[in-house]
């Protein structure tokens, strides 16, 4: 026997590789690699499709076929209830085989009812759609993180998940993608998961050694953790996206959404780059940190620096995590239970606390950092100490913020303010109610110490002024008030604003505005939603520019351009309507029913403030004005 035939016998040093077997070793990566990247674009073609489509453009073609903010509700339960139904069927009928298939036929449906949403004219078969969307995406997601594993060989899981999570997100932030009308986006859904399906049947179906097996416990805690994060991020989604002053720093403008899909992007591949180096809990720690900061400066209990950006890159952290860990598993069973409970579920539970709280409760942000700390096995005095100043903090922060609202309920009596001004909108007045907002019942005014319905109505009344006017308003109404409202009554009270800066008398007062109504502001942007004018008649041109120089020019400029004298004094600057596009009308809607709606009630959170006193014709004849003016 040869030397080297001795040493290949008994395990020693193997003689070099043949060039065929170099060939073969080439043949057999070539296919790995274009799976790995066909599953790396199946993962943004779903995550496109749902952030694009399921969350955004769906709830506006059906709420322009006439489906009411009432009626959307069963309609998303329905889509959560199929969510749960087609995670449930995709696990029984999952064979690794035959995945495929099932991936491209789950695709297939997911196109089919965006087609459908695209052109469905008929308000009853919106049932149908959502229905159908929850099902075929519920077992997509299933399905698509059973097979992804194996799709990649083992190998570099994070980074594919990570960089196809982060591109979906980049993309849908790009402002031609973010600002197509609604039926544009539908049809990119629909094309999306067409290409998905197309994807899928380019994905390996071998083994990829022994995937990680998780106990029962683990599987819990993770699901855990997965569904606070899902809470917290869809209950701040909502109120950024009902909060005009936040959407416009989120979402508003192009080099805003371009920095969104840069920070999305980052994040999204640095957190599967955490997962591959084996640092399993950093991303979804690193989440719930950035996403609680977030949530903890939309309530202002946190100085409010960056919440968009923080929010941003919490959601692509913790994003990746939601499709990395059951597809690391290999078991449809697992990605079932996490994306029923933690990503149904948990998206739905977010929403209702936001509608019913209008905020992110200092305590649940405590709780939900708590939750994952602890989940992930993050323990010892570090993890206690955040959650006790968490809950400690911000239970202070909360009471000091009660007893500030407290003192500017004393300065609003000892300065007068009800001599002027009511804070009861008669639920019988109809008028009363269309410009102020939700009727008051006289049996909660009766309960104030003291009640403060006011005795004359010379100002409009404040039931719900902290729905109608920001903070930022009524800083300026206030310090000078004929500047903001040409022609106001209003007496000057900058002296309030004199001694104790962000503590003084008229900081307190700004505070208390903004608690009144703070309870009733889904309900006054549904009233917002349903209000039209009578457009019959419109006053003339001449009358509305008069009405503009009066009542407009002193924000946006005598000729729209956004440099009127206060513009430079607003944290968000007046567009300038001859060069630019609409920031909140969107590009296929009723833009002369949409501009009178802003007119006559502002954008709440906004310094845009309402007119609500002006008559129809003069509202649509500023509208037409408006309009006239702007140039796309």
């Amino acid at each position: 026997m040869s030397e080297g035939a001795h040493n290949a016998s008994r395990g020693g040093d193997r003689a070099p590789p043949s060039p065929a077997s170099s060939r073969r070793g080439e043949n057999e990566r070539a296919p790995r690699a274009r799976s790995w990247t066909a599953a790396c674009l199946a993962v943004a073609a779903t995550y496109v499709y749902f952030l694009i489509f399921a969350q955004f453009a769906l709830l506006t073609l059906a709420a322009r076929t006439g489906v009411s903010a009432m009626q959307l509700k069963p309609l998303l339960v329905g889509m959560g209830a199929g969510g749960i139904a087609g995670a449930m069927g995709a696990t029984w009928v999952f064979r690794p085989e035959a995945a495929r298939r099932l991936l491209a036929l789950c695709f297939a449906g997911c196109a089919t009812a965006a087609v459908a949403a695209a052109f469905v004219t008929v308000a009853s078969s919106w049932s149908i759609i959502f229905a159908t969307v929850g099902l075929s995406l519920g077992a997509l997601t299933v399905t698509l993180a059973a097979m992804l594993r194996r799709a990649v060989g083992g190998v570099r899981l994070g980074l594919c998940v990570g960089a196809g999570t982060g591109a979906a997100y980049a993309l849908c932030n790009l402002p031609l993608v973010f600002g197509a009308e609604p039926r544009t986006q539908t049809l990119l859904a629909a094309v999306a998961a067409a290409l998905g399906g197309l994807l899928a049947q380019g994905f390996a179906t071998g083994t990829a050694g022994e995937a990680d097996a998780p106990t029962r416990g683990a599987v819990a805690r993770w699901v855990v953790a997965l569904a606070a994060l899902v809470w917290m991020d869809s209950a701040a989604f909502f109120i950024i996206q009902q909060n005009q002053a936040l959407r416009a720093q989120t979402w508003v403008g192009d080099a805003t959404l371009l920095a969104n899909a840069g920070v999305h992007l980052t994040a999204g591949v640095l957190s599967g780059v955490l997962l591959d180096a084996g640092w399993k809990r950093a991303p979804a720690l690193t989440a719930i940190g950035l996403l609680g900061a977030a949530c903890l400066m939309l309530n202002e209990t946190l100085p409010v620096l960056a919440p968009g950006w923080l929010y941003v890159a919490g959601v692509s952290f913790y994003s990746v995590v939601l499709v990395y860990f059951p597809a690391s598993t290999e078991r449809a069973g697992v990605a079932a239970v996490v994306y029923a409970i933690a990503g149904w579920m948990g998206s739905a539970l977010g929403i209702g606390m936001a509608q019913d709280l209008q905020s992110v409760p200092v305590w649940f942000v405590a709780v939900a950092v708590a939750a994952v700390a602890l989940a992930l096995g993050w323990r010892g005095r570090g993890a206690a100490a955040m959650v006790a100043v968490a809950l400690l903090g911000g239970g202070t922060r909360a009471e000091a913020a009660d007893e500030f609202v407290a003192r500017g309920r004393e300065v609003y009596i000892h300065e007068g303010c009800i001599h002027c001004h009511s804070q009861y909108v008669r639920p019988h007045v109809a008028l009363d109610v269309e410009r102020w907002g939700p009727a008051t019942t006289l049996e909660r005014v009766l309960a104030g110490a003291p009640p403060l319905p006011g005795n004359r109505r010379q100002g409009p009344d404040l039931a719900n002024v902290g729905n109608r006017r920001s903070g930022e308003w009524n800083r300026l109404h206030l310090k000078m008030p004929r500047a903001v409202a040409p022609g106001s009554r209003m007496p000057v009270y900058a002296h309030l604003f004199e001694h104790g800066g962000d503590e003084s008398d008229g900081e307190a007062l700004i505070a208390y505005l903004a608690s009144l109504g703070a309870d009733s502001i889904s309900e006054r942007l549904t009233q917002v939603r349903g209000w039209r004018p009578a457009r019959a008649m419109a006053v003339s041109d001449t009358r509305a520019r008069q009405l503009f120089g009066r009542l407009c020019a002193h924000c946006h400029g005598a000729s729209g351009r956004g440099d009127g004298a206060l513009a430079s004094a607003l944290s968000v600057r007046p567009p300038d309507w001859t060069t630019g596009p609409w920031r909140h009308v969107l590009a296929d809607a009723d833009v002369e029913l949409e501009l009178s709606r802003i007119i006559k009630f502002g954008l709440t959170g906004s310094p845009m403030a309402g007119h609500e006193y002006l008559r129809d014709e003069e509202i649509v004849g500023l509208a037409r004005l408006v309009r006239a003016w702007q140039k796309r």
